[in-house]
């Protein structure tokens, strides 16, 4: 006999882009919920960065490492989007992680847990 669902009230997914795929039954059932958690949580990265709007995201620039960063809800899965470009692999790896920092710290903040996964095995690791 199969066991119900854990109920998690305070579950948001951080996904990179990709890695979102373990949860997407409880997207669907959840969407809303979701999708609310995931404005305040865009609300909040705001407060903490400069940026320039976007349709349903927002773009920082920064200066040090050079480079842009995009942050915005994934439109299917819960989470929130970290895309970053600093010209150079390093300075794009320096702010994907100082913006994803950024995006865990409001997450924490508002009490939401943070699952994140590896880039080469798409395993879940320990946020």
């Amino acid at each position: 006999m199969a066991a119900p669902r854990e109920r998690k009230d305070d579950h948001l997914l951080y996904a990179d882009a990709v890695g979102s795929r373990g949860k997407s039954g409880v997207w669907f059932g959840e969407r809303e919920a979701f999708q609310t958690r995931q404005k305040d949580v865009m609300e909040d990265v705001k407060e903490k960065i400069n940026w320039v709007p976007l349709e349903n995201a927002v773009m920082a620039v920064s200066l040090d490492p050079p480079g842009i960063v995009v942050m915005a809800p994934n439109p299917s899965l819960p989470g929130i989007i970290v895309l970053a470009d600093g010209a150079t692999p390093e300075n794009s790896e320096q702010l994907k992680s100082q913006y994803t920092s950024i995006v865990k710290e409001v997450m924490d903040k508002q009490g939401l847990t943070v699952e994140t996964y590896d880039d080469e095995t798409g395993e879940p690791q320990a946020g």
